[in-house]
């Protein structure tokens, strides 16, 4: 996953490469690069260790090149397994074909809530393989966790707004879990306070969508499982990125080993600050963002907090190569 360009100084313009996380699996999503030898190696990588490891029961290359694979809702109940690594491989997948194309260099990369797994893989931090494993151990946690029902609403509220929300509604258990824009919130919590808290949200005039989640990410609820993973993160080796990787979850570049193991593990119990990362990445001298995800929901969050720069999703709903290129070309130039 390299992109042999050192990092401009001073005040050169520079690109990030945005990882999204499980908002990011599309049915069919890379059916038009199926053929991509890079696209092939990271769908079979993944199904071979999967299917070593012991699961999941569906194919992840399956799940990415046919559009009539289950979609977001359904995989997340009957197969969460294969929803987060279909995720994980669809974001890897992507961001190599990206910065294979990119005529110019791609100068960092930023990942979005589990998307992290995926950003510290591009940079080469971690490999396909321990991607694979660390999920597979992931899902293992959670399903022994025996967590209650629990899920993510998005809101078009101000974080200001929704603390104020949450404290008129008297819904202690529901916490912000990212401050994605200047106006979207996304909360996390019990599914019945969610539930109650989205009537009380549009009844108000505003929006408030039930993200497809296999739980509450980001909250407290998932302590535990964070400590478990994090213990068994201490074991995993790391490389030195050949990217800076860049995360929603703390200011500033991972430089260290043990930082970016603890990237890894954030997206469980940590809460998003990712209009603060983009506003810090923006000072940094970051003037182009590119999703690579299929559904250009970083690049959306990117336009809309930081006005002037340069935004794009090249891999926006399934395209072939030469789409990608010109996409490309056009948000590079």
């Amino acid at each position: 996953m390299r992109n042999d360009h050192p990092a401009p100084t001073g005040g050169t313009p520079r690109t990030v490469l945005m990882c999204p996380g499980q908002g990011a699996y599309l049915p069919g999503a890379l059916r038009h690069l199926g053929q991509v030898p890079a696209v092939q190696r990271v769908l079979r990588t993944v199904d071979a260790h999967g299917t070593a490891l012991g699961g999941p029961r569906t194919s992840v290359g399956r799940l990415l090149t046919d559009a009539g694979a289950p979609d977001p809702d359904r995989l997340v109940r009957t197969d969460p397994l294969a929803f987060d690594l279909a995720t994980y491989a669809a974001v890897v997948a992507s961001a190599t074909v990206l910065l294979d194309l990119a005529a110019t260099p791609v100068h960092a990369v930023l990942g979005h809530s589990v998307g992290d797994l995926a950003a510290l893989t591009v940079a080469g931090v971690v490999t396909l393989e321990q991607g694979v494993r660390l999920l597979h151990v992931r899902d293992r946690l959670l399903r022994d966790a025996a967590l209650p029902a629990a899920g993510l609403l998005a809101t078009d509220l101000t974080a200001e707004l929704a603390a104020d929300l949450l404290r008129a509604e008297d819904l202690p258990q529901v916490r912000i879990a990212a401050r994605n824009a200047p106006g979207q919130t996304v909360l996390a919590g019990p599914e019945d306070q969610l539930a109650a808290l989205g009537r009380t949200t549009r009844a108000l005039g505003r929006r408030a969508t039930p993200l497809t989640s296999r739980t509450a990410y980001h909250h407290p609820l998932l302590t535990e499982v964070h400590r478990a993973f994090r213990r068994l993160l201490r074991a995993q080796p790391v490389a030195p990125p050949t990217l800076p990787v860049y995360t929603a979850t703390v200011p500033g570049p991972a430089r260290t080993p043990a930082q970016l193991r603890t990237i890894a593990a954030a997206h469980l119990c940590e809460p998003l600050a990712f209009h603060r990362s983009l506003s810090a990445l923006r000072l940094a001298g970051f003037t182009t963002y590119l999703d690579s995800g299929p559904r250009a929901l970083l690049s959306t969050l990117a336009r809309a907090g930081l006005p002037g720069c340069t935004t794009a999703a090249p891999s926006r709903t399934p395209v072939g190569v030469d789409r990608i290129r010109h996409r490309l070309a056009a948000a590079l130039r």
